[in-house]
Parts: C-alpha cells; structure tokens; sequence
C-alpha cells in the first residue's frame, strides 16, 4: 500500500484492538505528518464516513490528536510510544481483574489420562512428563522402536537433543533398556553412554517412567501417544525395571 506498511507486521495493532481503518489512519497520519481529513481519505483509500468516523476513535485512545486553523482540523499522528502507555494502561486494568478472575476460577479436575497425536503432541507429552520432576527423581525408559525411519529420526533428534537438555537441566537420573538387536545404533547417541543395558529378550519398547507418570509412544500407529498418572501403574513397571535392568547387560 505504502512505504510504511511494505515490512511493517502490523497485527501487533490488531491485537490491541485497533481496527484496520484505525491502523490504516494512524500509519497514513504518521507519514505524512499532519493532514486534514481530505487527504486521508485519498491516502488509505477509506470512505469518508469510516475516516470521519475512526478519527474520534484515534483521539480517544490518544493516538491522533488535532488543531483548528480556519475552523478545519488538521491531524497529527501522536508520538508511537504512547502506545506503550496504551498497553500499560490496559495491563493495569487487567491486573485489577485478575484476583477476581482467580478467585471464581473453579479447581481443575486432574486427569488421569491423556491422549496426544503428531510431533508437537509428542513434545507436549514428554515436556508433561518431567513437568514436577524434581533434581535427582529417576526418569526411565525402554527405547524409542518404530518400523518407520523417517519418522524415528525426527522423534530421535528432539528426544537426544531437546528433551535430554531438558532432562539433564532438571538434574534427572536416567536408566532406559533397549534389546541387543540396537546396540550398535543406540550406542552411537553420547547421551546414552553408561544410561543403556541391553537384553537379548523381548521387552516393551517405546515406554518412559518418571514418578507417578507414564508415557506411551507407539508412533507408527498414527502418531498417537499416550501420558498416564498412575502411582499403582507406575510402581508396577518400575519394578518390572528394576528386574530386567538387574539381568540386562552393559
């Protein structure tokens, strides 16, 4: 439209609640300077009732303000940092709301569990999963299986990298068990030196533990994961853990 709109992302002035022939306005007025309503007109291509209409708007919020010479207004965009007293006012009021707000909120009932499906649940599930975790809690696991490779590998990145940051910031002691059958590929991952035994048994994979919750990952049947809260549930595979780790192999 103009130069000022051609790099500008403008839906910052949206989400303050500014109409589009309100930003429109207030970005002509800034580049031109000052104007009458005439030229806005022309300039942002708007009706004349919707500029003579926005004006008083933009005046009210502090935007716009205006003189008289011969009795025709000339405008002025004010200075954009008003903008962030716009914001600040707006906060003000909102934290005035909020102890009312919270105090009408209505206790959560906790879930026991939870179903997520793709890649971005994925995250949201194992991020969940160590959320109260705390410095020194154990988090197990018996390794990330899928038949599908592409897939395996986008899920393998974020959990070698993203995840164990996050596990190894939280100070998180970390056991996991995988069969024989991937020791080569596992072993290649720094991450798992002296955390992985391996089985040459069948064993579940795809599987995570961390206090009272469990995680479920059966990616290759539609990308869907599953988080449990379950003490009795997890006290059970912990022990199961436990024995198979007591037999497994460095």
């Amino acid at each position: 439209m103009w130069k000022i709109l051609i790099n500008m992302d403008i839906t910052i002035l949206e989400d303050l609640g500014l109409t589009r022939a309100e930003i429109k306005i207030y970005l002509a007025l800034l580049e031109i300077g000052t104007s009458t309503a005439g030229p806005l007109i022309r300039r942002t291509n708007l009706q004349n009732s919707v500029v003579h209409a926005t004006l008083p708007k933009l005046i009210e919020r502090g935007f716009v303000s205006y003189i008289k010479k011969g009795g025709v207004k000339e405008y002025s965009a004010t200075d954009p940092e008003n903008i962030l007293k716009f914001i600040e006012e707006k906060k003000k009021r909102f934290e005035n709301l909020l102890p009312e707000l919270l105090s009408s909120q209505q206790p959560k009932i906790k879930q026991e569990a939870e179903i997520y499906q793709g890649f971005n649940g994925l995250k949201v599930m194992l991020n969940e999963l160590i959320k109260e975790a705390k410095k020194g809690d154990k988090f197990l696991f018996f390794i990330f299986d899928t038949q599908n490779p592409e897939k395996y590998e986008k899920v393998y990145e974020f959990y070698r990298k993203d995840f164990h940051e996050q596990r190894k910031e939280k100070g998180l002691m970390e056991q996991g068990l995988s069969p024989e059958l991937y020791r080569e590929q596992v072993s290649k991952a720094r991450w798992t030196k002296g955390k992985v035994k391996f089985v040459n048994f069948p064993i579940p994979t795809n599987i995570s533990i961390c206090n009272d919750k469990i995680a479920f990952t059966p990616w290759d049947d539609g990308e869907v994961c599953f988080l449990i809260k379950s003490k009795q549930l997890s006290d059970s595979f912990k022990a199961y853990f436990n024995v198979i780790w007591k037999l497994a192999k460095k």
